[in-house]
Order: structure tokens, then sequence, then C-alpha cells
């Protein structure tokens, strides 16, 4: 063969084995950058849930009975101290800012302590019984009101006047939670 081609192919095999090498050493790279990456999200991950665990550890505003925790609500509410009440509901960032909110604007308005003197006392709720509600983790109260004669109410939520018709109506309806340190949250108001 002739030296040029025989010089050709040696440089051709050159370079088809540093490519190779090249490409093999990247893929070993990226695996390597891959498998730390993998472990560096899985240590987050354990981090951020040590972090949650330790929270929901932590939180220890409420009662040993629903009764108790919305008892100890209430009478927050009524003293307008919106960050102590805002305890006794369920650890959930979203949730509790909204009742915040919704407190705080109450309270701006001077209008937070009438709304928590209208709740009804504990003893006028009827707890609700069922397979859901099995009062060792998960309890709901709910107070009826009723009306005797049919009423037109603008309704907020659909934007138009409806008519309310003559019954009883649920109009409290409050879920309670025990969390992990055996103490009752309040889940929705």
């Amino acid at each position: 063969m002739n030296k040029k081609i025989l010089k050709v192919l040696k440089s051709t095999g050159v370079i088809i084995l540093a490519v190779f090498i090249f490409y093999t050493a990247a893929e070993i790279g990226f695996r390597v950058k891959d498998w730390l990456d993998l472990k560096k999200a899985d240590k987050e991950a354990q981090n951020f849930n040590e972090a949650v665990l330790k929270m929901f550890k932590e939180d220890t505003f409420g009662g040993k009975t629903p009764e108790e925790t919305f008892n100890l609500f209430v009478d927050a509410l009524k003293n307008e101290d919106i960050d102590l009440a805002i305890k006794y509901i369920v650890l959930d960032i979203e949730r509790r800012q909204n009742y915040w909110d919704e407190f705080n604007e109450k309270k701006q308005k001077g209008e937070l302590k009438a709304y928590a003197e209208a709740f009804p006392k504990w003893e006028e709720f009827e707890q609700v019984k069922d397979d859901y509600n099995d009062w060792e983790k998960r309890a709901t109260v709910e107070h009826g009101v009723e009306i005797k004669e049919s009423r037109k109410v603008y309704d907020q939520v659909l934007k138009i006047e409806t008519i309310i018709q003559p019954g009883v109506y649920t109009d409290y309806s409050i879920i309670l939670i025990k969390n992990i340190n055996n103490i009752w949250k309040i889940e929705s108001l």
C-alpha cells in the first residue's frame, strides 16, 4: 500500500480513537454529574422533609379537645390577637395567610371583635359523627339557623339575587383535626 494512504488511515484511526476517548470521557462525566445532582437533590429533599417535620413537632398551639381549641381561638380573636388566633389553625402557610389577611382586614375596619363574638358558643354546635369524623383524629361541628320566611339575598359568588326558602341552614361549620402532637387544630371555618 501506498505510504500516503497508510498515513491517512493512521491519522484517521488516531482521530477516531481520540473522538471515541473524548466521547467516552464526556459520557462518564455527564453520568457522574447526573449522579452527583441526584445525590444533592436527595439531600435537599431530606433536609426539607426534616425541616417540615420539625415545624410540625414545634406546633403546640391548640387544645387537648376540639372545644378547647375553638374557645382559645375565639378568645384570641376577641382580644384582637390575630397572630395568636392563627396559631390555632393547621400548619398550612397559605391557609394561615388567607385567614390572617381576612382577620386583619376585619380588625382594620373595627369589625374583628364583633365577628368573634358572633360565633355561637361551643355548646350550641351539633357534633357531626360519621365514618369521616371519628372524634379521635377528626371532628366537625355545625351550627344551624332557622329561616321562617323566604328572603331575598345577594349571592356574592354568583353575583345574582337569590331567594332563600324557609328551613334550617348551616351558618357555621368548623372542622378540627389532631396534629402529630395530639393537639387539636382548626382545619377550616
